[in-house]
């Protein structure tokens, strides 16, 4: 009985040259979505620690804002409707690279940071009356350095982990015009009865490292006095810069 002979043709399987060009491919493919991976991971943690630092910086800023504005608040007595009077500036910096502001009761602060203490009046429920109430504004010295406040003889409250730097500008109104003449640092305020507005600059870092391609640099106002800050070798946190003015409202007119 005659057999069918197959076509040799379609017996064929890949030629070696055929598997290696597909190998080939393939690995292509392969190395293009793991570099895709990783890069779009890498914009995640990026994107994250970014939004970390402006959360941070958010709050900080308001946390100062909000105390700031209450700085030189006082009652009116109802018996005599004459408002209270504050027997100290309602307002006092010290710049951290000239002056130690130990006579605060300051344990520590951050070397070459600002401090500043304001002044105002409170209704203390507990006694049923007006009071005297003072706040310290500090950066605290640690392995991750923060912002902390102090309110009279009270401990030491961090508000906000992560905030590196604090630089303090006070406007003056050295004629008595109720306008703003100038902006002047701690160390050159010759009388704080003057200060009309301050400026605050925040330095702020995500609490992650790896994050920056390279050490980052950007503006700021150092207390030495230079005008950018670059971070040290091998730090590739993200840094941000936040920035506000705040007028004190009870020395407006």
């Amino acid at each position: 009985m005659p057999y069918r002979v197959l076509n040799p043709l379609r017996q064929r399987g890949f030629t070696l040259v055929e598997v290696m060009i597909a190998l080939t491919i393939g690995l292509f493919l392969s190395g293009g979505i793991l570099a895709l991976f990783i890069t779009s991971k890498q914009s995640y943690h990026v994107s994250e620690a970014m939004s970390e630092v402006q959360e941070r910086g958010r709050f900080a800023i308001e946390f100062l804002a909000r105390d700031l504005r209450q700085a030189g608040f006082r009652e009116f007595d109802q018996a005599t409707n004459v408002q209270t009077t504050l027997t100290e500036p309602i307002i006092i910096g010290w710049e951290g690279a000239n002056v130690d502001p130990s006579t605060e009761s300051l344990a520590s602060y951050t070397a070459q940071t600002d401090v500043f203490r304001i002044r105002y009046r409170w209704f203390d429920s507990d006694t049923n009356a007006f009071t005297d109430r003072q706040v310290l504004y500090y950066i605290a010295p640690s392995s991750v350095p923060g912002l902390r406040r102090k309110i009279d003889t009270s401990n030491a409250q961090e508000l906000m982990e992560g905030v590196y730097d604090m630089q303090i500008s006070y406007g003056l109104d050295t004629d008595g015009d109720d306008q703003l003449d100038s902006y002047a640092l701690a160390s050159a305020v010759a009388d704080w009865n003057q200060v009309v507005t301050v400026r605050v600059n925040l330095l702020l870092r995500s609490s992650e490292n790896n994050q920056a391609e390279a050490p980052m640099a950007l503006p700021f106002l150092l207390n030495d006095g230079t005008t950018t800050f670059i971070a040290s070798t091998g730090d590739r946190g993200i840094y941000q810069m936040f920035s506000t003015t705040i007028a004190l409202r009870n020395r407006l007119p």
